[in-house]
């Protein structure tokens, strides 16, 4: 499926400064559920690239059009949290950034990732997705090359005069590894620390602009936008693109 064309900023920010922004937002944040009922649930991604790093090159420059491929693995260890896995490619286009993914099981996903897989057993919009994965990888040479894990607390956003909630999201405790690539839920063997302690990353999304009064909000926080890839600093600082 695809979410469609969306904005997504991130921001670096310290604990005391999310804190900041949850009061300035003053309960218009509401957990989002499907993580459970605190929306707070760990998120472990197996990334992919080419044998010259390209999608790390295309990041670290900035290239307006760029794929990136991963699978997602939600859940925790003790099932109170099912898991459940997706196969995504993002795709950044002229700056506008458009995820196309599909649900299926592990293994399967896994598969996919393989370039191997049967597209025709697929839904037409999610073979599509899967032939661009099967692309990606036996014609481009992507194939894994780092596994992520963080905690993120998601929530919606709703605001007075805002038709459509925007999505608010704080990651820490990020984490990878670039051995041992196989993923699982709550995976907890990603021991390449990103960020100190007491950093994270916030993530606000939405489709079209970004509305005015949650711009003002931020900027009363005194955050603003700034460019950061959780796949880029793993890579940067376990130097495995200058090997």
């Amino acid at each position: 499926m695809s979410e469609g064309e969306r904005f997504e900023f991130k921001f670096l920010l310290t604990a005391r400064q999310r804190d900041e922004v949850c009061a300035v937002f003053n309960g218009a944040l509401r957990p989002d559920t499907q993580g459970g009922s605190s929306g707070v649930y760990p998120v472990v991604s197996l990334y992919y690239d080419t044998p010259d790093w390209r999608c790390y090159w295309e990041a670290w420059r900035g290239l307006p059009s760029r794929r990136k491929l991963r699978v997602r693995v939600y859940g925790t260890a003790d099932g109170d949290i099912a898991p459940t896995s997706f196969v995504e490619v993002k795709h950044k286009l002229d700056g506008l950034g458009v995820k196309r993914r599909i649900h299926t099981a592990i293994p399967r996903a896994l598969e996919i990732g393989r370039g191997r897989g049967d597209a025709g057993s697929f839904a037409p919009i999610e073979a599509r997705v899967v032939r661009e994965v099967h692309r990606l990888v036996q014609q481009e040479g992507f194939r894994p090359v780092c596994t992520m894990r963080y905690r993120r607390h998601a929530f919606a956003l709703h605001l007075d005069k805002i038709a459509e909630p925007l999505r608010i999201t704080f990651d820490d405790e990020m984490g990878a590894r670039f051995r041992d690539l196989q993923p699982e839920p709550d995976d907890r063997r990603c021991d390449l620390l990103l960020l100190p302690a007491d950093h994270l990353v916030m993530e606000l999304k939405g489709l079209g602009a970004v509305p005015a009064p949650v711009a003002g909000l931020l900027a009363k926080c005194g955050l603003a936008p700034r460019s950061f890839s959780k796949y880029c600093a793993a890579v940067r600082l376990s130097g495995a693109h200058s090997s």
